[in-house]
């Protein structure tokens, strides 16, 4: 049988918009490669989480990666029923014989059901780093009150923005949605930098009490571990961010929202293995996880202890 479609019609379903085949495809196959990453990271961050790490911190993390795999799942999951409406639509629109009406809308829902669960998980993820914060300033409120707040705030925006960028009222959407990305990523670079830099202080004075290299070094590589971490998602973001404000076409910046839902699943998951595998040591007592305890003597003779908690 030959079927005929006008060409702005198929160019429109197959690459037109941001929601056309060509992009769903490009960011079904982004979001599965790093959700199988985050799946085998996840896996050994639960094994190691159970067998080297007990009390509140070892709970809180064991809830967190629970919590990230259900979301880093569903999220895969919509994707995937995203990009088969969108290819269905475009088989209909060739057929010629019924509307893709029905199943754009369904693919709309399932874009819009992504959105919401992507807002979600970073609520889960910046949570975990501001509770890691919390630990290493020594359960002190005041230092995690303003990326609490700022939490608060690009958690509200996105979810409007959500909203109303798949489901616009009159006049277009009212929240720009790159809002929210920039008020995350601002977040992360206000937790790296207040997380880091309570580990470099501890680390100036371990550096004074004369401490031995490689227990300095440890602080070192606290330090390198939470940047890193909050690197990956705030460089990732600020790439999707920026090729979605430019005339990249939809196809290409779509890799980008495709990973970074997984993306903000990994970083966090990745400390937790590199830990546990050895390549920092790490200790727990009571509620929190501890790098290390060293103690000294000072030039009076009494025992000087350095610590940091993360």
């Amino acid at each position: 049988m030959d079927y005929t479609v006008s060409a702005t019609l198929f160019a429109k379903l197959w690459d037109g918009t941001p929601d056309a085949a060509m992009g769903e495809i490009t960011a079904t196959m982004s979001e599965l490669l790093f959700y199988g990453i985050f799946l085998v990271l996840a896996s050994f961050s639960v094994n190691l989480i159970h067998r080297r790490q007990a009390g509140i911190s070892g709970l809180v993390l064991k809830l967190a990666t629970l919590l990230m795999f259900v979301l880093a799942t569903s999220q895969l999951l919509a994707r995937i029923l995203a990009c088969t409406q969108s290819i269905r639509a475009l088989y209909l629109a060739v057929q010629g014989r019924v509307p893709p009406t029905d199943a754009l809308a369904r693919n709309l829902a399932f874009n819009f059901a992504e959105d919401i669960l992507l807002v979600t998980n970073n609520i889960v993820t910046d949570g975990l780093l501001i509770y890691r914060c919390f630990l290493i300033w020594g359960h002190n409120y005041y230092a995690i009150a303003a990326p609490a707040v700022m939490l608060l705030l690009s958690t509200i925006l996105s979810y409007i923005a959500a909203y109303e960028g798949d489901y616009p009222g009159i006049g277009g959407p009212s929240v720009d949605p790159r809002i929210g990305f920039a008020l995350s990523v601002l977040t992360n670079i206000v937790l790296v930098g207040l997380t880091a830099g309570r580990i470099w202080y501890t680390r100036v004075h371990a550096s004074r009490l004369g401490l031995k290299a490689d227990i300095v070094r440890r602080y070192n590589s606290a330090t390198a571990m939470v940047i890193e971490s909050g690197g990956i998602v705030c460089l990732w973001t600020i790439i999707y961010v920026i090729m979605r404000s430019t005339n990249v076409s939809p196809t290409v910046w779509r890799v980008f929202r495709g990973g970074l839902a997984q993306i903000l699943n990994i970083a966090p998951t990745l400390i937790v293995v590199r830990v546990g595998m050895g390549k920092r040591t790490v200790t727990t007592e009571s509620d929190s996880t501890e790098i290390g305890t060293w103690k000294a003597k000072s030039a009076s003779g009494s025992t000087m202890i350095a610590e940091t908690t993360v």
